[in-house]
């Protein structure tokens, strides 16, 4: 997971010299006689538990929004707390003041960042349970889901469809379905490893579920390949909801580099759950044959 947030691990260890050197060059380091080590002790511990934080956030939190808030924050309390250490170190002339307003500043506005980047984890997190608490409302036989993602199988999405198909016949209510493919992934495992591809199928179905809204059932139609049935949910709003999706999944693919992730929305107006899944996988195809000739074009 930790791949994915290079960019914030390269921005911490240069912030923080900053901060070093600026202090350094406004101040002088006291004598160790003036050292308070009961100070030095409390506010060390805060710094470090200010960077388990951080160091918590890039091990287990896929990039997006969310994260991004939790990063920011934590990282500004880090800040803070590290110059704070710096002053018992460090004796600035009385005069100067910019050493204090970025040691206070930080702080405040990185418990916002925090707080706000915890509220969407705590969404995402009701969104999962209530995901996991239909699933053993609706159907408690383990066989229908997928070992390795713990999504719903084939046969649960086709259970599932046949029952939004029926309530769509007769309540008119739009319906949809989102397929998303994994672009030349036995080629992937083929050189990396089938323990590779379980990874990155893994972390793309989390990655998905916390994205999906808490109606929305998610199945692992085949071996590279997602549906989402979105139930109430028209065509416009259904590609409002791939281009959210695609967005993140780019995030994802940028850490395995090799792999990519094509998704089509189709409307639902077949008879048969079989029908509609055909046509979005063939709809799936043309994109994927679309993109791939565009490539070879420009070779």
């Amino acid at each position: 997971m930790w791949r994915q947030h290079l960019y914030k691990i390269t921005l911490t260890v240069p912030l923080l010299s900053a901060g070093l050197l600026l202090a350094l060059s406004l101040g002088v380091v006291k004598n160790p006689l003036e050292f308070d080590w009961l100070d030095i002790l409390g506010e060390g511990v805060v710094l470090l538990v200010a960077l388990c934080w951080l160091s918590l956030i890039i091990s287990s939190r896929p990039a997006g929004r969310v994260s991004e808030w939790l990063y920011y924050g934590s990282l500004l309390l880090v800040c803070s707390f590290f110059l704070d250490l710096l002053d018992e170190f460090i004796r600035y002339p009385t005069h100067i003041r910019i050493m204090s307003w970025l040691e206070s500043l930080p702080a405040p506005v990185g418990m916002l960042a925090l707080t706000y980047g915890l509220v969407g984890w705590h969404r995402e997190q009701r969104i999962i349970n209530r995901q996991l608490q239909g699933r053993e409302l609706f159907l408690r036989d383990h066989r229908l889901l997928d070992p390795l993602t713990q999504l719903y199988g084939v046969n649960y999405l086709y259970a599932v469809l046949a029952r939004e198909m029926a309530l769509h016949r007769r309540q008119q209510q739009p319906l949809c379905l989102l397929m998303l493919g994994i672009d030349h992934f036995t080629a992937f495992n083929r050189q990396h490893g089938t323990a590779a591809g379980d990874d990155y199928l893994t972390k793309l179905a989390e990655l998905i579920t916390s994205q999906m809204r808490c109606s929305d059932v998610l199945c692992r139609y085949a071996g590279d390949r997602f549906v989402a049935v979105l139930a109430n949910t028209n065509l416009a709003q259904a590609d409002i909801i791939g281009l959210h999706l695609q967005q993140h999944l780019r995030l994802l693919s940028a850490a395995e580099a090799t792999l990519t992730v094509t998704l089509v929305a189709t409307e639902v107006s077949q008879q048969h759950a079989a029908q509609a899944l055909q046509y979005a996988e063939t709809q799936l195809n043309a994109v994927k044959s679309k993109a791939h000739a565009a490539v070879l074009q420009l070779s």
